[in-house]
């Protein structure tokens, strides 16, 4: 570190001993606490004094309300008296329109100004007297004199008697009252009005007189601070302000080999505690320079020996973990990297051989989809001949059951005949003894009885041998019928079996059309495995290029830590290519995969949909 000339600085006596152990905030807070306080003293004082004024003031404003009420008293008052004396004279009603609205005014006015004056009973007095003056001047006076002239008009009185009415003054009286009350009114008011008006100029002048003093005590008090803080400031910055300020701007700038100047003895302040961390941070960031510089070139054989205390001690510790850290990792990754070549050459053999496998069973698979094919189509003619011989064996059934019916009938008829050929038989019997009779007649005739003899015995012959074949023919007869029971009985028993063979053979379709759908998806899963194995081998074949530049890419690796020098050891040399077996390896990407099974192009041209599988 080169050295600067100096900073100069000027020397400053103590301040006050009672500031010296207080913290800079605390000065000022002191300082500013003290003004403040005189300051919010001052404008309490005003604040009161000013809020009295106010005060004093509106109550004015509310005197002038209630002598101005007491004014629209007076000339409410004249108004009506104008108003009813106009009419005494001149009987015309329009001179009434001013008497009704004094009438009207005199009650609001004389509302509103004992509302106004509520907190003075004297003046509630006053008000009221004046009310029932005006009642009573109003009832005895106002009204009879109109009522009079009223009369006059009408021609019930005359003239001479509003005159004298008017001329007795009777209400004169009444309105020399109420003015004096309304003028003792007016005076209280205006007596209220003069006291507050010298108490008021009394507050203006005491308030004057206080924030003048006041705001030179707190001029003077500030002054006496302020010197006090800064010379406190002085001794607690070494210096000048400006000359601390600006050795932290050079600090802050990065330039640790400024030279601070303190005073001779100076311990304690901050510009010889900046002096001590300038020297202390120059010493250290030195070291760190150094490290970080050996570090840049690759060598992680530096570190900081110097012994730091505080935060420069946990720097220096800092920087020579980071640099054993980075050894270490530097030697992880070196390992790593010879770990990853040798797992890249694993990985693209075993790639070579997925690929090889993915190949033999994708053939495997094309195999098993002809065989698939063959099996679907014995399966399809099966399902056709068990359709066929279902149908032979309904009809076999239908046929079989015509014909029980048709015995059924022919062992009726067989009946029927051997019932007419018993009468037959006994007709033939029958037929006999008379030609037996006939005979024994002839011969007791005689010579006469000769002929019908020879017709008695052929016709008895007859009878023999129809009664014996009537014999011959009931038991043919019988033996048919026997012999149609038993058939009709047999073709019977025969038709259940037709029945339970057709629904066999039903059953025998259903199971082969149920066998196809499973093989059609079987053959559907086979394609879909086919698709699958050429992926495999896709993947396989791009598993070995990724293995392949996963080598290369650790062999580059290799080199790049080959630029750290480790402690212990030699700069690292470039890493031997790990690759050589590889060149006399046949590249996989020459290999082709076989072309797609044509069911797999033709069941997952859309993917496979699962839910039309049959579970079995």
């Amino acid at each position: 570190m080169t050295a600067t000339a100096p900073i100069q600085t000027s020397h400053r006596p103590e301040g006050i001993p009672m500031f010296k152990n207080l913290k800079v905030a605390t000065r000022l807070y002191l300082g500013f606490g003290t003004i403040l306080a005189i300051l919010l003293i001052l404008t309490s004082t005003a604040y009161i004094n000013f809020g009295a004024l106010t005060e004093a003031n509106r109550w004015n404003v509310h005197t002038y309300e209630v002598m101005s009420e007491m004014d629209n008293v007076l000339d409410a008052l004249v108004n009506v008296e104008t108003g009813e004396r106009g009419f005494a004279l001149t009987g015309e009603d329009a001179f009434l329109d001013p008497y009704k609205a004094g009438l009207a005014s005199l009650r609001q006015h004389l509302d509103k100004a004992k509302a106004l004056t509520q907190d003075n009973p004297k003046q509630q007095e006053r008000l009221a007297s004046i009310q029932a003056s005006s009642e009573e001047w109003i009832t005895k006076v106002l009204e009879p004199e109109i009522a009079l002239r009223r009369s006059v008009k009408d021609g019930k009185a005359s003239m001479d008697a509003v005159v004298a009415s008017v001329t007795a003054a009777k209400g004169k009286q009444h309105m020399d009252r109420m003015r004096e009350l309304l003028a003792q009114a007016r005076g209280s008011e205006s007596e209220l009005l003069a006291v507050r008006s010298r108490e008021a100029e009394s507050r203006h002048a005491t308030t004057n007189a206080v924030l003048v003093f006041g705001s030179l005590l707190a001029a003077a008090l500030a002054a006496i601070i302020a010197m006090v803080i800064v010379r406190g400031l002085q001794n607690v910055l070494g210096g000048e302000p400006a000359y601390a300020a600006e050795v932290m701007r050079q600090v802050a700038k990065g330039d640790f080999t400024v030279q601070v100047a303190t005073r001779p003895g100076d311990q304690s302040s901050l510009l010889n505690t900046v002096k001590d961390m300038v020297r202390m941070s120059g010493e250290s960031i030195d070291d760190v320079v150094r490290v970080m510089g050996a570090v840049a070139q690759g060598d992680l054989t530096q570190t900081i020996t110097a012994e730091y205390q505080g935060a420069f001690g946990q720097m220096k510790e800092y920087v020579n973990k980071t640099v054993t850290s980075l050894s270490d990792i530097v030697t992880e990754v070196n390992a790593g990297a010879e770990a990853l070549a040798g797992a890249s050459e694993e990985v693209s053999a075993t790639a070579q051989s997925l690929s090889q496998a993915a190949s033999e069973q994708a053939a495997g698979v094309e195999e098993t989809s002809a065989s698939l094919e063959q099996m679907t189509a014995s399966i399809s003619q099966n399902t056709e001949n068990a359709k066929l011989t279902d149908s032979m064996a309904t009809k076999a059934a239908s046929e079989a059951t015509e014909g029980g019916e048709a015995v059924k009938a022919t062992v009726v008829a067989m009946k029927q005949i051997a019932q007419k050929i018993n009468i037959i038989d006994d007709i033939a019997y029958q037929t006999n003894l008379l030609a037996l009779n006939a005979a024994i007649e002839a011969a007791r005739a005689g010579e006469h009885g000769k002929g019908f003899a020879v017709v008695a015995a052929e016709v008895r012959k007859l009878a023999e041998r129809s009664q014996v074949a009537a014999q011959e023919i009931g038991d043919v007869a019988s033996s048919s019928v026997e012999l149609a029971e038993r058939a009709g009985t047999l073709l019977g028993e025969m038709v259940p079996s037709i029945r339970k063979t057709s629904d066999l053979v039903q059953e025998i379709t259903a199971a082969s059309e149920e066998q196809s759908s499973g093989v059609g998806q079987i053959n559907a899963a086979v394609g879909q495995l086919s698709q699958t194995t050429q992926q495999n081998a896709s993947s396989s074949e791009e598993l070995a290029a990724t293995a392949e530049e996963m080598s290369s890419q650790a062999e580059q690796l290799q080199q790049t830590m080959g630029f750290f020098q480790l402690a212990g050891s030699t700069p690292a040399k470039a890493a031997v290519p790990a690759a050589r077996s590889r060149q006399a390896r046949k590249p996989l990407a020459a290999r082709k995969p076989k072309p797609s099974l044509a069911l797999a192009d033709t069941a997952f041209a859309d993917g496979v949909d699962e839910s039309q599988f049959a579970r079995y």
